[in-house]
């Protein structure tokens, strides 16, 4: 963590003039410089970035979107009152495990403090389990908690992680939690010890779980307060008000697809049963190709597979906010987020392999379909990078002005509606929404074939350590090879379908009024 940058919430309102200008002016031009028969309606040249694969992209991303705009405005809003005016919520006793590996005397104060006045707001007695990183964290965590009025009622608790990861930290604080006994009924809270609480968090979501018994564990929106450039902030901004579209768009079959490290919440009979930590801590993959795969990270889409297998709904509270404290490491915007993408999304790709096997039935067809689209969402940015580079090599380098107009507006009509729903916007959305799925893609397809690659940011797991993981957590050759001929593939799939290298009239952009000879064959 940058220590001389705050974290801030919103980028300067300078950021949002220059980037809305800037972006605009790009359109503008754009559109200038294009041929004008692509700008033609009706023309095949003007829809030659559509097919098949566009709209099959826009129908199921409009579906999200409308489902999540639903969710939020219409079906929560009605469970949120049903739950206040039924359940019999606030008042009981909260069980939380929090993490905090190296966060710094400043973050450990902030962040349990808050945590304290939280539990304090909901029923004034609990049980904490803190699993730090050393005894200074220990004795500065338990001043904080004697320094505020009210928590003798609030048991405090330590474990000492050992830094071999947060899978064998998160077991072991479960293993004390359940020797200092807590009730059955009440809610369980697992979370980061970098994550903010405001007072009304609990209150806020227990009612929400604790009202509908179908329901075993829910997660919340995040809000990350991000120290550093602008463009890692607003990164970080679209992330989360994606997330917040497509959880809720989850949420409507009861299937969000994670339950999120940074905070969520359990019924305590469910953290509490000696098999959730035992899954937890090993929690393997079977894989056709490279054998067994040990997962080291991805605890969260463990944690959730758990609940999602013993029978329990898992829901999504998109009106709760906790704030996340982030920062990226500092190697460079691009090494950064790369980095990170290939540790979220190898732990999408190995819990999703494994959920998978739940099947439609158990899952939920939606969910299992949200699944399945995630290995083909994997190329499908990809197609019009290929489509559009071989069309501007073959026939006229304008078809990359043609390709980046489409992109334009595209992106900016996506983040838009995403920002309606998460109520998060910055003109830097659009461009930042191309480079995730770009950039995402290939990530993904990298990760889909090396399952086995897995290491966590901060802590000696995975690749880059001299540990029993080192070997495992590198590319084979036989993933190597697959994954060049999977590319080769893809790409000679694009070329064939397209016909892009055929001579055919509707990649000649400077042809004026050729549509009906393109249509009626003379």
């Amino acid at each position: 963590m940058a220590a001389a940058s705050p974290h801030l919430k919103y980028s300067p309102t300078s950021s949002y003039v220059i980037a809305g200008v800037l972006w605009g002016c790009l359109i503008v031009m754009l559109f200038d410089l294009v041929p004008a028969r692509v700008l033609t309606p009706g023309d095949a040249a003007f829809m030659a970035s559509m097919g098949l694969i566009g709209t099959w992209r826009w129908l199921w991303g409009g579906f999200h979107l409308l489902r999540a705009w639903s969710f939020t405005r219409n079906v929560f809003p009605a469970i949120r009152r049903d739950a206040e005016a039924h359940a019999p919520a606030n008042g009981r006793h909260v069980a939380v495990v929090c993490l905090s590996w190296k966060m710094g005397d400043e973050m450990n104060a902030a962040v349990y403090g808050n945590l304290f006045r939280d539990i304090l707001d909901y029923s004034g007695h609990g049980t904490v389990i803190a699993a730090v990183s050393s005894r200074e964290d220990m004795a500065l965590i338990a001043h904080v908690h004697g320094s505020i009025p009210g928590t003798e009622h609030i048991r405090l608790a330590f474990t000492l992680q050992d830094g071999t990861g947060k899978r064998s930290a998160m077991a072991d604080a479960l293993a004390r939690l359940r020797d200092m006994g807590v009730p059955t009924d009440c809610p369980a809270i697992l979370m980061d010890g970098d994550t903010l609480v405001r007072p009304g968090t609990i209150r806020a979501t227990a009612p929400i779980l604790l009202h509908q018994p179908r329901v075993g564990a829910l997660t919340l929106d995040n809000t990350p307060l991000v120290a550093g450039s602008t463009l890692a902030r607003e990164w970080y901004r679209l992330r989360m008000a994606q997330r917040q579209v497509y959880m809720s768009s989850m949420a409507l079959s009861n299937r969000v697809l994670v339950l999120t490290g940074r905070w969520s919440m359990f019924r305590s009979q469910i953290v509490t049963d000696p098999n959730f930590a035992a899954n937890l801590l090993e929690d393997v993959i079977h894989h056709p190709r490279l054998g067994r795969i040990v997962m080291l990270t991805g605890d969260d889409k463990s944690t959730w597979r758990w609940v999602v297998e013993q029978g329990w709904d898992v829901t999504y509270v998109p009106d709760v906010v906790i704030y996340c404290l982030e920062s990226l490491p500092g190697k460079g915007f691009v090494r950064d987020t790369f980095g990170l993408q290939r540790r979220w999304f190898g732990n999408m790709t190995r819990g999703g392999f494994k959920a998978l096997k739940l099947g439609p039935k158990r899952l939920g067809l939606f969910t299992w379909l949200a699944l399945m689209d995630q290995k083909a969402s994997m190329w499908t940015p990809l197609f019009g990078v290929v489509f559009f580079g071989a069309a501007a090599i073959l026939h006229d380098p304008y078809f990359l002005l043609v390709y980046l107009l489409w992109v334009a507006l595209t992106r900016t009509v996506h983040s838009g509606l995403v920002g309606v729903i998460s109520k998060r916007w910055h003109p830097i959305f659009p461009l930042l929404t191309y480079y995730g799925q770009i950039g995402g893609a290939a990530i993904k397809i990298f990760v889909s074939h090396n399952p086995n690659v897995q290491k966590w940011t901060r802590q000696n797991t995975g690749s880059g350590k001299a540990d029993a993981n080192a070997m495992a957590a590198r590319p084979r050759t036989d993933s190597k090879v697959m994954l060049l001929a999977s590319v080769v593939a893809f790409v000679s799939i694009v070329l064939i379908i397209s016909n892009v290298n055929s001579n055919s009239a509707r990649f000649d952009l400077r042809v004026e009024d050729i549509a009906a000879e393109i249509i009626n064959g003379y």
